[in-house]
């Protein structure tokens, strides 16, 4: 009779990890669909969120995202989202936006970043293209909608 509860609760908890963990991902592909409708923010094919939140209330929503694009699809994310030319480096005031992320770090070297520099767009956003080396490029992104 033992065995048998075990297994069942074995079970239950199964499932409910496998419903909790595919709701987080499926609010994340929201959260970044809503994030792209509101700013302009054109994620390309192959992009994977490695951290997402959205806060506010009132009409008014800041989303801050992490997400890897494909190097190859860095250009393309530029264009189509319409941003203006990028330039080396973070500003300093912008590193906060990402502290909740726990991947500020990263921000530090000018070296391997780039960031929007003049993007006069409506509802404002911000982005940093982190350059880690290999086939993968890291975005740090805010919008205020």
């Amino acid at each position: 009779m033992r065995h048998a509860i075990t297994r069942v609760l074995g079970l239950c908890v199964s499932v409910c990890a496998t419903t909790i963990a595919s709701s987080g991902c499926s609010q994340e592909a929201e959260g970044l669909r809503n994030m792209s409708e509101c700013s302009g923010v054109i994620f390309p094919e192959g992009s994977n969120t490695v951290w997402f939140d959205r806060d506010g209330g009132f009409n008014t929503w800041t989303s801050v995202a992490v997400v890897d694009i494909p190097r190859s699809s860095v250009d393309e994310f530029k264009q189509r989202s319409g941003f203006a030319p990028f330039v080396p480096g973070v500003p300093s005031s912008w590193k906060s936006y990402w502290d909740a992320t726990g991947m500020v770090d990263a921000l530090a070297n000018n070296a391997v970043n780039e960031h929007s520099a003049k993007d006069d767009k409506e509802p404002r956003r911000y982005v940093v293209i982190h350059d880690s080396g290999g086939e993968t490029r890291r975005l740090f992104v805010r919008a205020n909608c």
